[in-house]
Parts: structure tokens; C-alpha cells; sequence
């Protein structure tokens, strides 16, 4: 799944995707708080990797649930 985040080591926000998880287990990690490893490529120094934190988590959970609703 791709979506609209903040990069902090780019300090913008870029479309990242979620790794290696698919759409089932998104949500199930999502809806329990579990970690949640996002990445985007960056054409300056490599592909950035990160956790998401509980906010994004949040919201990117409101999002999925809205979308489906």
C-alpha cells in the first residue's frame, strides 16, 4: 500500500509504501499498534526506511477505514 507521509530525513512529505506487509496484515498491525516499517526511494542518498509512529499509525488506519467505508 502507498501514501502521503512526512520524511524526516528529507523534511517533506513524500509517497512511502508499506513493507512487507499485505493489506490483511496492514490492518491487523494497524488496528493493534504493532510496528509498522514504511519506505520511499529518494533520488539523493538512497531509499529512506522508517517505523511509523502511533499518530501516523492512527491516522493512517482512519484513512484505510474510510476509504473501505
Amino acid at each position: 500500500m502507498s501514501f502521503r507521509t512526512y520524511c524526516f530525513r528529507c523534511e517533506k512529505y513524500v509517497t512511502a509504501h508499506t513493507t512487507l506487509l499485505d493489506a490483511a496484515e496492514l490492518l491487523r498491525a494497524l488496528k493493534n499498534d504493532d510496528d509498522v516499517e514504511v519506505m520511499h526511494i529518494s533520488d539523493n542518498d538512497g531509499d529512506h526506511s522508517w517505523k511509523l509512529n502511533r499518530q501516523e499509525k492512527t491516522h493512517l488506519l482512519n484513512h484505510i477505514t474510510s476509504a473501505s467505508a
